[in-house]
């Protein structure tokens, strides 16, 4: 089951459509996540939404109790979310992207987009990006798996050794080229022994 934390975004419904071809989808409000459905989900995804990582301190601390327990996968505000718990800045961009449709470069090894090819079009509706300077402040055991060749921002990343992955785009999006194909490869991975 994949319990897909819900923060009150318009992208939510089709995020949930998306995944159920891969398990079956609960989805729940951040403030109300049933102990029993966190405990029983092989993959938690936090949706995107409104606001910045610092308007949701509960969900960082929910990601503080099941990172490395639990495979997390964020999306947009979820990849924010993710990386600023784990030490980056999360700052305002120079260029809203709000429906754009751009390239990103991948990292070819990387579990995210395996077979895949080295440039993608991706989906963005974002404000806020992680600072640049502030990535060495993460653990080693992230990898920046894709970035934006125009603005050299990062734009997903993953942490095989405590499956935590993270997308600043929309893979749910129809402008997303290979969406399914990377959620089935996110998924495949978490299936993977955490560890």
């Amino acid at each position: 089951m994949i319990l897909l934390v819900d923060h009150q975004d318009s992208f939510t419904r089709n995020l949930e459509h998306l995944l159920t071809r891969f398990d079956s989808v609960e989805v729940r409000d951040r403030l109300s996540l049933p102990a029993n459905l966190v405990n029983s989900a092989s993959l938690i995804v936090l949706s995107p939404g409104p606001g910045t990582p610092s308007d949701y301190p509960e969900t960082l601390e929910f990601t503080e109790k099941v990172k490395g327990k639990t495979p997390l996968l964020g999306i947009c505000l979820g990849f924010q979310l993710l990386l600023q718990a784990e030490g980056a800045r999360i700052v305002r961009q120079a260029q809203v992207l709000h429906g754009v449709e751009t390239e990103i470069a991948t990292v070819q090894n990387s579990r995210t987009y395996r077979g895949l090819p080295p440039l993608l079009r991706v989906g963005r509706y974002h404000s806020l990006q992680v600072e640049h300077r502030s990535l060495g402040e993460l653990p080693t055991s992230i990898q920046i798996t894709a970035h934006d060749p125009i603005r050299k921002v990062p734009v997903s990343f993953e942490d095989l050794k405590r499956k935590l992955f993270g997308l600043q785009y929309h893979p749910e999006s129809f402008l997303t080229s290979e969406g399914t194909r990377l959620i089935e490869n996110i998924h495949h991975a978490c299936l993977d022994e955490i560890g």
